[in-house]
């Protein structure tokens, strides 16, 4: 009789276990259960973390694939293509937790369909919905090529992948203005949100602010998720690149800060900055995390060339930028809905759940397929730039 031989049994895949088999049950309440016994939300908060932190932060981090792939292939950076493939993955990646994640607050997963046939041109969640399901294509159709590369039918296999190299640069650009539209579409769900969103959000300017913050936080994300496959997944690829992509976070960041200081003072919140409020001290720690602590760290040459503070310094930002969705989709929203929202322990379940397989789905796709690239393609790369 052969040995039998069973996965060792570590602390972490205990922890990913136990994060699967509670997301299993908030699966079962949210769906079965129903929203009362699943939620925490109400009338008075009807949009709380599985909008706030799956659907705003997930879209908004995922920005660094089109930013990177924008680089490389339209603008001519060629020294971003060898994490092209990975900035991708992390898009494709995030957007599927988007999606995932839409299923959980629409409820009716059945009924996910119906913008594509039931359209109302004058919805924003319309526009959402339509902007989310045509990138999720072309993210899937971007990353379709690490998949093909295994199959063994050589010839089909290369057929497609000529296709592929010829409607490239096409898919990047449509891919470029469909996440720079939902980006602020999202913001722009907000705009009805006059005199109940506290001042220090609300802004008719919202989905330009929006779109700002998106791309210096998914470059941050792609920073993150680069240097730790390099660390511990073993990806080969010059970490200098991290460096180079820091240098862009900074001006991006001094610009949405210039943007949204002048929002404040000529929208009248700045006497809110001020105020002796729970909503101030979260504004004050949004700002501290997403702008002044990233900015003054990013402008020491020390920090972008030391891959592991550039990580922290990459962390805060993401914190920062995770902060700012949550103070607008909920902190900024309790004061005038009169209630203190509290997610239910199974509204974090289910997007831990859903975060957690993204990032294993990562892990195995950096393991086994060609997401960096390999020996030989790396010295064609280099002497094509040299």
């Amino acid at each position: 009789m052969p040995n039998l031989r069973f996965p060792k049994i570590t602390l972490w895949r205990v922890l990913v276990t136990l994060i699967f088999a509670t997301g299993l049950y908030a699966t079962y309440a949210r769906f079965l259960q129903g929203f009362a016994a699943s939620t925490n939300l109400s009338d008075g908060m009807p949009w709380g973390l599985w909008v706030g932190l799956g659907t705003l932060c997930g879209v908004g981090l995922s920005a660094g694939g089109f930013a990177v792939a924008a680089a490389a292939y339209i603008l001519g950076f060629e020294r971003y293509r060898p994490v092209v493939r990975a900035a991708v993955l992390i898009s494709f990646l995030g957007y599927l937790t988007v999606v995932v994640g839409m299923l959980y607050e629409l409820g009716l997963p059945w009924r996910v369909w119906h913008p594509i046939f039931m359209w109302n041109r004058h919805s924003v969640l319309f526009e959402v919905a339509w902007c989310v399901m045509l990138y999720t294509t072309v993210l899937t159709l971007e990353f379709s090529p690490a998949l093909l590369e295994k199959l063994p039918w050589k010839r089909a296999r290369e057929w497609y992948l000529r296709w592929h190299r010829a409607i490239l640069i096409e898919l990047v650009l449509i891919g470029v203005v469909l996440s720079s539209l939902h980006q602020s579409f999202l913001g722009g769900l907000y705009l009805i949100t006059e005199g109940k969103l506290y001042p220090l959000w609300y802004s008719s300017y919202i989905p330009s602010l929006f779109y700002l913050s998106a791309i210096p936080a998914g470059l941050a994300v792609t920073i993150m998720a680069l240097y730790l496959s390099a660390r511990s997944l073993n990806a080969r690829f010059d970490l200098s690149i991290l460096g180079e992509i820091s240098r862009l976070m900074a001006p991006l960041l001094a610009v949405y800060a210039l943007f949204r200081g002048v929002d404040l003072v000529t929208h009248g919140a700045l006497p809110y900055m001020f105020r002796w409020r729970s909503e101030t001290g979260l504004f004050w720690l949004e700002i501290a995390l997403f702008v002044v602590v990233p900015l003054v760290l990013l402008s020491s040459e020390q920090v972008r060339n030391n891959p592991q503070w550039l990580y922290w310094t990459c962390a805060l930002v993401v914190m920062g930028f995770i902060a700012n969705r949550l103070n607008v989709s909920v902190t900024g929203l309790q004061a005038s809905a009169g209630v203190h929202y509290v997610p239910k322990w199974t509204e974090m379940a289910s997007t831990i759940a859903i975060l957690t397989a993204a990032v294993l789905a990562f892990r195995y796709a950096v393991l086994y397929l060609n997401i960096f690239p390999q020996p030989k393609e790396r010295w064609m790369m280099k002497a094509a730039t040299d």
